[in-house]
């Protein structure tokens, strides 16, 4: 496979596809999260054990000013992805623009909220029929956190089926919550079903899938994880006769690497597809570069912008540092430089 170029995914297989505008009508962006979106820093509680971060912790607790807080559980510090949805909506157009498509399918799919989409679907009538109203559900099942992608939940009672599988999702009563989902109509899509979580041992995805599986319309191929898991994920699909669908999940800096492809020309008939068995991937070439060189520069994008989006237990981390420099300011200055000229010589991935 040539790294550079661009590919679709039919049948479980990757075929080399520079025009996909001449095959397809529509672009489809299945994941994507906006400044409703809740991230947590969890990662972090397993950063700062590693032996070159012990004698950095304490610098690391006091730029976000919590210096005094002993047995810090990053976890409770949160940020907010900086887009608003109709920034995430022009970044994502802007992107399926350089292959041919004028304007997405969009599904915000923010974490265990539906209010991004939403917002976006009433802020921009102009694009009726191709916002989805949508969300991330988190989802314990068997000791292991899944996330599935809702999409087009309906408008009349959307409010009444996010309070209703959010409760069931929480309460363990799995039943009750495929049931709602499939009685919803909307699209359910396992997004990232191999991420093997720290300290996980076991994936039960055979499981839910076993138990679940006829409330599941498809399975994701993530932007934000590896060729080598989301291979996995092909024949897992494969094995379980289910298509997969593209997502980006990228929560920084750039547009999704991974979307899906349609001749549908509204988001409702794109899921009519999907659940028709008829689902294509699109893998860009952004997508190949190295994991953790994207990683790396979402980090960098999230120290140039921490002191205005993150948060301890619901204070933010600006008014805990108000009129105090601390050593991620000038980290987060020359993070903002280096982000400019990544960008400006294309290497923004």
């Amino acid at each position: 496979m040539k790294r550079r170029s661009a590919w679709k995914i039919e049948n479980y297989a990757y075929r080399e596809c520079p025009h996909p505008d001449r095959e397809f009508g529509y672009a489809v962006s299945l994941h994507n999260h906006s400044c409703h979106s809740v991230e947590k820093l969890a990662a972090l509680n397993q950063v700062v054990k590693l032996a070159f971060m012990r004698p950095l912790s304490g610098v690391l607790k006091s730029s976000f000013g919590l210096g005094g807080v002993s047995d810090l559980n990053y976890a409770e510090i949160t940020f907010n992805p900086p887009y608003t949805p109709d920034d995430v909506y022009q970044m994502e157009a802007a992107a399926a623009a350089r292959w041919g498509f004028d304007g997405v399918h969009l599904a915000i799919t923010d974490h265990d909220e539906f209010a991004g989409s939403l917002a976006l679907l009433r802020g921009r009538p102009d694009l009726n029929g191709r916002i989805a109203l949508s969300e991330e559900l988190s989802l314990w099942f068997q000791g292991h956190l899944f996330h599935l992608g809702v999409s087009h939940m309906p408008e009349s009672a959307v409010e009444e089926t996010h309070v209703r599988i959010q409760a069931a999702a929480r309460g363990g009563r799995y039943d009750e919550l495929f049931e709602t989902l499939a009685a919803s109509g909307c699209l359910v899509v396992l997004n990232h079903p191999l991420i093997a979580w720290a300290g996980a041992e076991k994936i039960p995805v055979t499981e839910l899938l076993s138990r679940y599986g006829w409330a599941i319309h498809a399975l994701e191929v993530n932007g934000m994880r590896t060729r080598e898991e989301n291979d996995r994920v092909l024949e897992l699909a494969r094995q379980w006769h289910k298509p997969v669908v593209g997502g980006g999940d990228s929560h920084l800096l750039v547009a999704s690497s991974v979307i899906s492809l349609s001749r549908a020309a509204s988001f409702k008939d794109f899921i009519a597809e999907v659940k028709d068995g008829h689902a294509v991937p699109f893998v860009t070439p952004d997508y190949f570069a190295p994991l953790k060189w994207k990683l790396f520069l979402r980090v960098l994008f999230f120290i140039s912008r921490y002191r205005q989006i993150a948060s301890y237990k619901g204070q933010p981390v600006a008014e805990m540092l108000e009129r105090r420099t601390v050593l991620l300011d000038p980290v987060g200055s020359a993070s903002r430089v280096f982000l400019s000229l990544v960008s400006a010589l294309g290497l923004a991935r």
